[in-house]
């Protein structure tokens, strides 16, 4: 396994990703382009398994895998997708479009998503973050399956978890979302952190093995160099 953690240097003139209200538009500072140069780097240096590339990312790091997603060349090179408190912004927020131009080439493509009910930096309804308004995080994932997509949704840890499953195309739980009562902003775990301040950490469970199961579930075709839609697998 090659896991490879990406941040941005803090000397240059801005430290956030693309899809951020503060982040240069993409004709200056373009990190979509950046994850498919990476991806070509790393696949002419290492022997790697092309067929089960994954993607995850925390709050603005969660709404650039979200709009990994939404390209259609990196949809099809990267097998599944998740994210924790993803900042998920409305055009108005922004100084050019990128959520709301998202339409999912590949159906469905694979999302997780983890989010607080008091997330104080991404509110959950999206109507008061600060920053400008976002998506509700259901709203948005659910655009990874078609319009006809059924849906399940079940309450665990009593009632303080919600989690929701869309299936589409035959494709059963493709997408899932995780509502998480009074969870602030940051990644889900029943241990302390740094960051328990704006956490309001711990809580119920561990999203790290959560995400590792949904990932070995997806793997992407790869013929003659052309990956092709995913196939959910059961089985861990």
């Amino acid at each position: 396994m090659l896991l490879l953690y990406i941040r941005r240097e803090l000397s240059i003139s801005q430290s956030q990703w693309t899809g951020d209200p503060t982040a240069p538009p993409l004709r200056k500072v373009n990190d979509i382009g950046f994850t498919a140069d990476l991806l070509d780097h790393i696949e002419s240096r290492y022997c790697i398994d092309r067929s089960r590339i994954y993607a995850t990312g925390f709050s603005n790091g969660g709404g650039l895998v979200g709009l990994l997603a939404c390209n259609d060349a990196l949809a099809h090179r990267i097998a599944a997708f998740a994210a924790s408190s993803g900042a998920y912004y409305k055009d108005e927020a922004l100084n050019e479009p990128l959520f709301g131009d998202c339409q999912a080439d590949r159906v469905p493509t694979p999302f997780l998503e983890f989010h607080g009910s008091k997330d104080p930096v991404i509110h959950y309804d999206g109507d008061n973050t600060p920053d400008g308004p976002t998506y509700n995080p259901l709203e948005y994932v659910q655009r990874f399956c078609s319009d006809d997509a059924e849906g399940t949704a079940k309450k665990s840890y009593g009632e303080d978890v919600e989690e929701y499953y869309l299936s589409c195309e035959g494709v059963q739980d493709a997408v899932q979302h995780y509502w998480i009562k009074d969870f602030g902003h940051g990644w889900p775990t029943t241990t302390k952190l740094s960051n328990d301040d704006q956490r309001y950490g711990p809580t119920f469970f561990n999203a790290t093995p959560i995400v590792m199961r949904f990932f070995r579930r997806w793997s992407l075709i790869v013929e003659s160099d052309v990956q092709v839609q995913a196939e959910g697998k059961d089985e861990l």
